[in-house]
């Protein structure tokens, strides 16, 4: 609402502009200040603005060397601007005292109406996800603290099984490597051994001349039935 859309309307509605005035505009302006309420208007209020706008500025096209016209246009810019907001506001109010059951708007044009009720649906809906916050008994307040105390208990049962998860995973990591160093055999090198695959599928190599190695022990046969190798004692 605070940038109006001048449109071309019919005849009858250019008709209709011809009631406002500037001297109507300053009045209202003058009301919906010093008012909480909205001053009562034509349901078609706004489309005798626009007509009226639309006029104004037709004239100002028309008169474009004379400051005097060009600063009243400026100045009813100005007037119903400030009209609008005010409008604006007191039906963002209304929406919100309305969502609490206070007070049903008057005075309301169909383009506020519209508003209105986007606002009162979006603050009807941001409450509804804040409704533990606005309980007024103490059963749903009961409620509400039961299932905290559940989604925490879950929560903590959650973090201990996977705790206990990792716990396994590490116990059998350590072990594994246990095993390894448990099947691995020392060994000194004799000779230069190239890198190789043992029974494992694992490459181990190269080894230098006199190396002394701890590899799993089917690979340290490997060596030592070829001689490349010998049990270091």
């Amino acid at each position: 609402m605070k940038n109006i859309r001048f449109i071309n309307i019919n005849h009858q509605l250019k008709n209709m502009a011809n009631i406002l005035t500037f001297k109507f505009l300053r009045e209202l302006q003058k009301k919906e200040r010093a008012s909480r309420e909205l001053e009562k208007l034509d349901n078609d209020f706004y489309s005798q603005v626009s007509g009226y706008m639309e006029k104004k500025m037709g004239l100002d096209l028309k008169n474009n060397q004379d400051f005097a016209a060009r600063r009243d246009l400026e100045h009813t810019k100005i007037i119903i601007g400030d009209i609008l907001n005010r409008r604006e506001r007191k039906v963002i109010n209304l929406a919100v005292l309305n969502v609490r059951g206070i007070i049903m708007p008057k005075n309301i044009l169909p383009e506020e109406k519209e508003l209105f009720d986007k606002i009162k649906s979006a603050v009807t809906k941001y409450r509804s996800n804040l409704e533990f916050v606005f309980y007024e008994n103490e059963e749903k307040k009961e409620t509400a603290g039961e299932n905290i105390k559940k989604e925490e208990k879950e929560n903590n049962k959650d973090k201990e099984e996977k705790k206990t998860e990792n716990k396994t995973e590490n116990d059998k990591s350590e072990e594994t490597d246990n095993n390894i160093i448990a099947n691995t055999t020392k060994i000194k090198i004799l000779g230069a051994v190239p890198e190789f695959v043992a029974d494992d599928n694992e490459s181990y190599g190269p080894f230098e001349e006199g190396e002394i190695v701890d590899i799993p022990q089917s690979a340290a046969e490997i060596l030592i039935n070829i001689k490349k190798a010998e049990k270091e004692k």
